[in-house]
């Protein structure tokens, strides 16, 4: 996992990520790199996160491979956006880069059967059907069918993973589930986000494009454009800043630095209105049993009931009001930070984005669960005149004793 914040003024771009990486859901490093100067004419760069790798590539070699890739004709974060699809495609050209349907299969049932040492089968067989109660394979467009296909023809290697206890009609069922939980965990769930920001070439104010990459197997893979809503409210695939705008995006693991922007992450808000609709609910299924129980109401129960009926029609009403109301509470504690950060210099910019990560990282480090936050903060500021600038950058070697690091025309 891993915690990421980029700012847009209308004068500058700030990025900031932790160095963090967990492998297996057990255990956490630092000192992975996921931001990256793309380019300085324009100026461009480019922030990963969920995933590290690509197949089985390191996005930090893809990403730096690819800066040799970039020409004059890329002038827009649209058109470096296309140019790193195009350059995936071409790696998967190689079959070195690629992995085949087999091997995802084996990967994965070798690493159940790994699982299945430490958890007991019913919790294995509890975990699969409700994840296969919420299947939903809509992120995989055409693909889909194709993947089923595959699946069918090496089912053999999934039915060994059945729980012997099972009888036969229980395990045709379950193996349809694990067929879903299979699809899900190697090729819905696993994702790699990438943003791209910086100064369009023919503009003075900056923009960003966020997508997602999912690979499938072989030369396969899933380029999804994060649609957003612009500061005009518009829903577009790419933001555009104007002369008195802000845009600040956490991604990832962004609840602490949500509720320094708007006062609430957004599990506390999903509980609050969880628990406003459950008052609702349960104050007229009361009021709906006193009625039934009430001997003097007896003769016009029907009638009561019928009007109760009226207030239930308006429940998502009430809901959506609701969540209006928690809304513009946050977009009057967020207004005034808005306009602060709109207003500070490109120092102070970047203090702030490094901040907001610490804090990230001070949060999970208190926490009992799992350290996933943390290490060097990186961090880069953006501008249209001066290029992308590291404001703090790790490295893993003594600057000193590699001169040559930092001679290099890159």
């Amino acid at each position: 996992m891993t915690s990421e914040i980029l700012i847009l003024t209308p004068s500058a771009i700030a990025l900031a990520t932790d160095s963090a990486v967990t492998v297996g859901g057990r255990k956490t490093y630092n000192g992975v790199n996921k931001l990256f100067m793309l380019s300085n004419d324009p100026p461009m760069g480019i922030m990963t996160y969920n995933l590290a790798n690509f197949s089985h590539m390191p996005l930090e070699t893809i990403i730096k491979e690819f800066r040799h890739e970039i020409t004059n004709d890329f002038k827009t974060v649209s058109d470096f956006k296309y140019g790193f699809e195009e350059f995936l495609k071409k790696l998967l050209d190689n079959p070195e880069h690629t992995l085949s349907f087999h091997q995802i299969l084996s990967k994965f049932v070798n690493e159940i059967k790994k699982e299945l040492e430490n958890v007991s089968t019913s919790t294995f067989e509890n975990i699969v059907n409700n994840m296969a109660m919420n299947f939903d394979h809509g992120g995989l467009n055409d693909y889909y069918n194709d993947i089923l296909k595959n699946v069918n023809q090496n089912e053999n290697e999934l039915i060994n993973l059945i729980p012997e206890y099972m009888d036969e009609n229980k395990k045709n069922e379950f193996l349809e589930n694990l067929k879903k939980f299979f699809i899900a965990n190697a090729f819905i769930e696993p994702y790699t986000g990438i943003v791209i920001t910086g100064f369009d070439d023919d503009r003075l104010f900056p923009s960003l494009v966020e997508f997602n990459i999912t690979y499938l197997y072989d030369k396969k893979f899933i380029l999804k454009t994060i649609e957003k809503e612009d500061t005009d409210g518009k829903i577009v695939d790419k933001i555009n800043i104007k002369g008195s705008q802000v845009y600040v995006q956490p991604l990832a693991q962004s609840d602490v630095i949500n509720t320094f922007l708007v006062s609430i992450d957004d599990y506390a808000e999903n509980e609050i209105v969880n628990y406003f609709e459950k008052i609702h609910d349960d104050y007229l299924n009361n009021l709906e049993n006193a009625i039934k129980t009430n001997p003097n109401l007896k003769d016009k129960q029907d009638e009561v009931l019928k009007e109760i009926s009226k207030i239930y029609m308006g429940n998502k009403l009430l809901s959506d009001n609701f969540k209006n109301f928690i809304n513009t509470l946050k977009f009057n504690h967020s207004l005034p930070i808005l306009e602060s950060i709109a207003a500070l210099p490109k120092e102070e910019l970047s203090n702030l984005a490094e901040s907001l990560i610490n804090i990230t990282s001070l949060k999970r480090k208190v926490q009992t669960d799992l350290e996933s936050v943390g290490g060097p903060v990186d961090v880069a500021i953006i501008t249209k005149g001066d290029g992308f600038i590291w404001t703090k950058r790790k490295h893993y070697f003594d600057g000193e004793l590699n001169p040559q690091f930092f001679k290099r025309n890159k």
